[in-house]
């Protein structure tokens, strides 16, 4: 029984661990490319009254990227995560070759309009644009906006290379930015307590995305 615990923490435990290890670099590095963007932007923006963008980190799992009335929200996950046998990927030649590969890191990538953060709109919905999982091998694969996902290529030949995270970093901010609210329906907003309009004054007609084309692999 020793043995085999300890066979356990040689192999899979081994590999959950350096596999975090990668996962936490690739989020340090996407930090620093969404640093570096915000710079550019406001080296580049020459408006007398630019348009605020900063970068903030809440800690060492979570930093929000504020461009405008928009707020992408980084979160790393703390767990490794292995894909089901059913899905797509899992059936591909690549991760059948190696079950090991089938191990991912996770990086999630939420879009909220910024005064939800500002303002501490606690029922304002917000969007899963982005899912990197990354594996043993430095390659990942993408879930989210449909239009952001088909510019990559399949996991086996997509490493996670500065510039690969350089492109993505910027289609995300794009489609942020290109995704308007929409007003709800006079008669979804004619009726309301007083303790809605005391709890919620910032939030009043309740706007929300027009909504992305998201993507995501499905089980066969």
């Amino acid at each position: 029984m020793v043995n085999n615990i300890l066979k356990k923490l040689q192999t899979t435990s081994k590999l959950k661990y350096n596999l975090f290890g990668m996962t936490d670099t690739l989020f340090r590095q996407l930090e620093n490319i969404c640093s570096d963007l915000s710079k550019e932007i406001q080296k580049a923006n020459k408006e007398e009254k630019p348009i605020p963008i900063k970068l903030e980190r809440i800690n060492d799992f979570e930093f929000i990227f504020r461009i405008g009335g928009e707020v992408l929200i980084f979160i790393l996950q703390s767990n490794i995560v292995r894909l089901p046998d059913d899905t797509y990927l899992s059936k591909s030649k690549y991760l059948k070759e190696d079950y090991s590969l089938r191990y991912f890191g996770q990086i999630l990538i939420y879009n909220f309009i910024s005064d939800t953060i500002t303002y501490g709109r606690l029922d304002d919905p917000g969007y899963l644009i982005g899912r990197i999982l990354l594996n043993r091998e430095n390659k990942f694969f993408l879930e989210g906006d449909r239009k952001i996902v088909f510019s990559f290529p399949e996991l086996r030949d997509n490493p996670a290379t500065p510039e690969k995270m350089r492109s993505l970093i910027e289609q995300l901010v794009i489609s942020a930015l290109d995704n308007d609210l929409l007003a709800p329906t006079f008669q979804d907003i004619m009726l309301i307590t007083y303790s809605q309009k005391l709890e919620h004054t910032s939030s009043m007609g309740n706007p929300k995305k027009i909504g992305f084309d998201l993507f995501a692999k499905p089980r066969e």
